[in-house]
């Protein structure tokens, strides 16, 4: 008579664990940067046979939370949560760093402040980062290179120096934990500046919705000649205000140019554009503000 044998379960089912509520489905519309470490470690809770209640003693969070992190229902979850999953799992299927990397790639894929991130690192202390031993050698390299020129740029907007060098610290930080994917970027000093212009005006003071450079106008060279300064505040504080109206990246070219002083070569190295995209910003900046400030010359409208 033939041994009756269990049949094994089926590709891709998760096995049966204990007894407990059954944990849904990761939810439509999660992006690929948060699948990228939310699937894997949902195997990783499927393979340990625990259930949500003991996963709750081991981590002390609810299991509401648990099963919202689980299955990306909610709230983007604090790093410091994402960790202490792992740790409850006795997860070794991907190197905390890498898991590291991909919260952060999925914090910036759901739109999540620079200032949020790092504060989420800094609970865990992996802020201290940019100060280890590890830390690649090019990588030190480029935030010598570059470290000052952001801070300027940082100060034009946020005026306050110490606001402004602990949003480059932000900045360079979220940069070592993205070096990766950095250095495989189309031009990494491209890459690196948009994570400046992002933590720079996510923490600017706004008017109508537009960064303000009002206080700026304060502190120019014509005003400091002029022999008429209260005429000349008037004066810049209407160009000022004008110049946070440029797109993006005539906004930038302007700045750096006519607020901070650097050369067209240099905007260019900062900014990772070609020194003719420059130059063609730059006048194209100039035209956008004459129509902003002369709209009576101007009737065809604002030039790109």
């Amino acid at each position: 008579m033939a041994r009756m044998t269990t049949p094994p379960a089926p590709q891709g089912v998760p096995p049966r664990g204990k007894p407990g509520r059954r944990l849904g489905p990761i939810l439509s519309g999660t992006g690929p940067a948060h699948r990228a470490w939310l699937q894997p470690l949902r195997e990783a809770f499927y393979a340990s046979g625990m259930t949500l209640g003991e996963l709750h003693q081991r981590t002390g969070w609810p299991k509401s939370k648990l099963s919202e992190l689980l299955r990306a229902a909610g709230r983007y979850p604090r790093w410091s949560f994402t960790r202490d999953v792992m740790t409850g799992l006795h997860w070794s299927g991907m190197s905390y760093e890498v898991v590291r990397l991909q919260w952060v790639q999925a914090a910036r894929e759901a739109n999540k402040r620079t200032a949020w991130i790092t504060a989420c690192l800094a609970q865990s202390g992996d802020s201290t980062l940019a100060d280890s031993d590890a830390v690649p050698l090019d990588y030190y390299a480029f935030r010598e290179m570059h470290q000052d020129h952001y801070t300027a740029y940082a100060l034009a907007f946020l005026r306050s120096p110490v606001t402004a060098e602990k949003a480059v610290r932000d900045v360079f930080t979220l940069l070592l934990l993205l070096w990766p994917d950095a250095l495989g970027s189309e031009r990494l000093e491209r890459y690196a500046w948009q994570l400046l212009r992002e933590t720079v005006l996510e923490r600017a003071p706004k008017d109508n919705g537009r960064p303000t450079l009002i206080e700026a106008a304060f502190d120019t060279l014509a005003l400091k000649n002029s022999p008429d300064p209260m005429h000349q505040i008037t004066e810049s504080m209407t160009l000022f205000r004008a110049i946070s109206h440029l797109p993006p990246r005539q906004l930038d070219v302007t700045v750096l140019k006519h607020l901070r002083g650097l050369t067209d070569t240099q905007i260019a190295d900062e900014m990772g554009i070609s020194l003719a995209a420059v130059r063609s910003t730059a006048r194209h900046a100039r035209r956008s503000l004459n129509a902003l400030l002369y709209p009576q010359h101007h009737q065809g409208g604002t030039p790109r």
